[in-house]
């Protein structure tokens, strides 16, 4: 879509490792995958985004429960 505005809130970044938690409403995920995907620079410089996870709830991005000790 050409023009259409989706809010995106960055929750975290982290400078050092260069990663960042994104937060956008579920019926916006595959547009802002989209978009991340299309884009190849910014500010003149190259870029690639890798997605990690996604998850609707928070708590789940906090921690991997496959690397749980309990």
């Amino acid at each position: 879509q050409v023009g259409a505005a989706l809010p995106v809130d960055v929750l975290t970044y982290e400078e050092k490792t260069l990663s960042a938690i994104l937060r956008v409403i579920s019926s916006g995920l595959v547009k802002l995958w989209s978009a991340l995907t299309l884009l190849g620079c910014y500010q003149n410089r190259r870029c690639a985004f890798r997605v990690l996870q996604t998850s609707p709830f928070l708590l789940a991005l906090s921690g991997n429960s496959r690397e749980l000790v309990l």
